[in-house]
């Protein structure tokens, strides 16, 4: 009985080496080169991934910003502070940043609705 918990512990265990090493060089021989300014603007962006920039989320801004298609003051979360860190990284003046506002354009109230 114990003989059949050992071999049963070092084959899972061997399973589980094998697989872990498998996993290892997969990872290293497939990995995806990552822009190093991708990764610093990031970096630089609050971390919300609200969409607000229109983008899906801070990564996806922070690939754009990278590749030059999207202003460096596209984040309306971070504001000014951002867009003057990513500035900084990307090499160009900030700019402004323009404030937005959520604005309710309705007429209804708790009688109309």
């Amino acid at each position: 009985m114990v003989t059949g918990i050992i071999i049963a512990a070092v084959l899972v265990g061997g399973v589980g080496l094998f697989i872990g090493l498998f996993l290892g060089i997969a990872g290293k021989k497939f990995a995806v080169e990552v822009d190093e300014k991708e990764i610093l603007v990031r970096g630089a962006l609050p971390g919300n991934n609200c969409g607000g920039c229109g983008y899906p989320g801070c990564d996806g801004l922070a690939a754009a910003i990278a590749k030059g298609e999207a202003p460096i003051n596209a984040c309306p979360v971070g504001g000014a502070a951002a867009a003057a860190k990513i500035g900084e990284i990307m090499g160009q003046e900030a700019g402004e940043s323009v404030r937005m506002t959520a604005f309710v354009k309705c007429a209804g109230d708790c009688e109309k609705a």
